[in-house]
């Protein structure tokens, strides 16, 4: 608040926004480091066009790639004219032989209210660290708010123009809202909220233990969110916009994710607490609930979390699955319906090694692939409908998969037989090592 109180300061005695700019970022401690790219934009609105002079300071490379914004016009350099060119396709911006640049630019505007503005700024393609500095002065409306995805520094209101700081790490993608009516911002902590009326306990609750810096609670129908700046109506519904802004939330540390919608609905109702909404994540949680322990589910969600700032997979997910429950999975990649792992060590009968067949493990129990094993050890193993015949010399077995207890049990189209009833109906040791697992015939 000590900013706030200082802009007022500088504002009331009659010191030029221009002016402010520079006597601030001169009282400003945190001074922008040599590796830092600096953005400080003084811009003014003018009604139908915002006119902006874009500051860069700590430039390390001769050139730099840009985004233009379609409405962005009349771009031209201070110290030369030409220094935003196209090369190879690309929009290039040429940062040779100085640290400094500075760009003045005109963004198009369609009058209207709310006034929502997403892309108006020059934006800087780089791995290098960023931070925006945005001033923003209204020569129109001596009233009415302006906010932007970005702290608010400060703002005051004169008879004959409005002035709002705001400032921003990361990047300079700094949205823009206004509109005439009233809307009074609160501060809590650095948390910004911008509503006609106190947001109830609960709802306050959940946006100050977010990352959201700005909230407007406005009366058109407008919504728009990101991990910082939510705009949202004052009629939606509390749960269904905490679950859209999760769902960006997630979106965001998750980076070009390739996975299909269910999976953000399965994240977000993690992250919430609540029930899914689709289908397929409905029956995803209810498999997570019913065959993890609270314990492993826990884990799990953990594994998820800890890979923030990577692309979502299926088959990680499969990955940190199976290293929860100490097994193999395909459960998110084939969309299966039922929950299942198989053992990770290799399956070896009478030393012979199967890589196709595997163990299963279902309800904290080990099957075992039956038709592959007795073929292994010299069995003749036919099947007639739920019957299963089996022969080895004079000795002959017959089961019925279908039956109360069965012993030898079909699942997704293959046979198994769990391990303690294999010894009790036919000569075999089992034995496991940390590598493998090892059926002998007796």
């Amino acid at each position: 608040m000590w900013k706030v109180a200082f802009i007022s300061m500088l504002l009331f005695l009659g010191v030029s926004a221009g002016a402010l700019y520079y006597q601030w970022d001169e009282y400003h401690t945190e001074a922008t480091k040599q590796s830092v790219l600096q953005h400080d934009v003084e811009a003014t609105f003018t009604g139908k066009t915002i006119e902006v002079v874009h500051h860069i300071r700590g430039a390390v490379a001769d050139t730099y790639e840009v985004t233009v914004p379609k409405e962005v016009t009349n771009i031209s350099c201070a110290k030369k004219k030409t220094c935003v060119e196209q090369k190879n396709g690309k929009t290039i911006v040429d940062a040779s032989k100085t640290n400094t640049l500075s760009l003045t630019y005109r963004v198009s505007i369609v009058p209207k209210e709310p006034l929502f503005i997403q892309q108006w700024l020059v934006y800087f393609h780089t791995t290098q660290p960023q931070q925006t500095n945005v001033s923003l002065t209204d020569v129109v409306h001596p009233k009415g708010v302006w906010a932007a995805d970005g702290k608010l520094v400060g703002y005051v209101y004169k008879p004959s123009f409005s002035f709002f700081m705001w400032e921003k790490k990361g990047g300079q993608t700094v949205p823009l809202y206004f509109q005439s009516q009233p809307l009074q911002p609160t501060f809590n902590g650095d948390l910004v909220i911008y509503a006609t009326k106190p947001l109830h306990e609960t709802a306050l609750s959940f946006w100050k233990e977010s990352d959201v810096q700005t909230l407007i609670v406005t009366s058109s129908r407008l919504q728009y969110m990101t991990p910082t700046f939510v705009i949202i109506s004052d009629t939606a519904s509390v749960s269904d916009t905490q679950r859209a802004y999760v769902r960006v939330q997630l979106q965001h540390r998750f980076p070009n994710s390739t996975v299909p919608d269910w999976i953000w609905d399965l994240l977000v109702s993690y992250m919430t607490k609540t029930e899914p909404m689709t289908k397929r994540a409905k029956l995803v949680f209810q498999q997570l609930q019913q065959t993890l322990t609270k314990e492993q589910q826990q884990t799990f969600w953990t594994l998820v979390t800890k890979n923030d700032g990577q692309p979502l997979t299926l088959k990680k997910l499969d990955e940190w699955l199976g290293e929860v429950y100490e097994g193999n999975t395909t459960f998110f990649q084939n969309e299966e319906p039922y929950m299942t792992f198989t053992e990770r060590k290799m399956l070896v009968v009478d030393d012979v090694k199967l890589p196709n067949a595997h163990v299963l493990l279902k309800d904290d129990q080990q099957l075992f692939p039956f038709i592959p094993i007795m073929r292994t050890l010299g069995y003749t193993v036919q099947r007639s409908g739920e019957a299963v015949f089996i022969e080895k010399g004079n000795a002959r077995w017959r089961f019925f998969t279908n039956s109360t207890n069965a012993v030898i049990r079909e699942w997704n189209g293959t046979l198994y037989i769990e391990r303690t009833e294999f010894p009790k109906w036919f000569s075999v040791h089992i034995s496991e090592t940390a590598e493998e697992i090892h059926v002998v015939g007796q």
